[in-house]
């Protein structure tokens, strides 16, 4: 068996003990498995000859039938099996419901939101300002974090504009009515004209930022990265390891393609983001 086959066939096991009914619904050249009706997943090897079209064209085909199509890259289901879980698990309707109106909203400190996002978020921690948690006694049950805000000198002279940068609950639940009680509270405690977000294309289709009043603004251009076959860490182009770039420097024979496949790293691409804006009167 092969390491996509591994892959592959780790993968089903691994789900069939959460959605019994789970199966294969193409092979060729897709891998992909509906997990229940609606929800199917693209599993995505490292090793791959798909470009980001062939990707999107398949998104939008099961999105035409009412399918949400999940991409999901075989660096991810190895490292965040937990958040990968819970995100399909969320899906499907198999979280316990909680109701935001019962939860305490309150400022969470980076040590705290850390902790909490690397646990329950697909992309781990991310370095910003504001942090805002809804708690059920003494317990984090989510977190968004929210940048600064910044100046938009092409909308006005004292314009400002912030992103939502994470937003995460606590694996295992749904809080219903918790996006909009965050972002409600981020609004109240910090003054802008608008607040933006981004919506994973190869997990989301934004609904929930469209219930929210949030408007689809944008849609933004895959983006290439490379994963080291051995650690599976993700680098952009201009964030390689320095040894790797200066080594590639120093040879004057491959392209940067061709060199980092001949020292164990794998090309790979996301679909993609929808980018949304809220728009807030101050």
């Amino acid at each position: 068996m092969g390491v996509a086959s591994e892959f592959y066939h780790g993968f089903l096991e691994e789900i069939r003990l959460q959605f019994y009914r789970a199966n294969w619904v193409e092979l060729q050249p897709f891998q992909v498995v509906a997990i229940k009706e609606g929800v199917y997943v693209n599993l995505l090897p490292i090793s791959h000859h798909f470009t980001p079209q062939q990707l999107i064209s398949l998104q939008t085909l099961h999105a035409q039938k009412g399918i949400l199509l999940v991409h999901l890259w075989e660096d991810i289901w190895k490292q965040r099996k937990m958040q990968v879980l819970s995100r399909l698990n969320s899906f499907c309707g198999l979280n316990q419901t909680l109701h935001a109106r019962k939860a305490k909203l309150t400022t969470i400190d980076a040590a705290q939101a850390k902790d909490f996002l690397m646990q329950h978020h697909l992309q781990g921690f991310a370095k910003v300002k504001h942090h805002l948690g809804l708690m059920m006694g003494d317990e984090i049950k989510a977190i968004a974090s929210f940048s600064s805000p910044r100046p938009m000198k092409s909308k006005g002279e004292h314009y400002q504009s912030a992103e939502l940068v994470r937003l995460a609950t606590q694996s295992g639940f749904t809080i219903a009515g918790g996006l909009g009680k965050l972002v409600n509270g981020f609004l109240q405690e910090v003054k802008v004209n608008d607040l933006m977000t981004y919506a994973d294309r190869d997990w989301s289709v934004g609904k929930g930022y469209d219930k929210l009043g949030f408007q689809l603004t944008a849609a933004t251009a895959p983006v290439e990265f490379f994963v080291d076959k051995h650690s599976l860490s993700r680098y952009y182009p201009h964030r390689l390891p320095k040894k790797i770039l200066t080594n590639f420097e120093a040879q004057k024979v491959l392209n940067l393609d061709e060199f980092l496949a001949q020292n164990g790293f794998a090309k790979a691409f996301n679909t993609g983001n929808l980018k949304y804006h809220l728009y807030h009167h101050v």
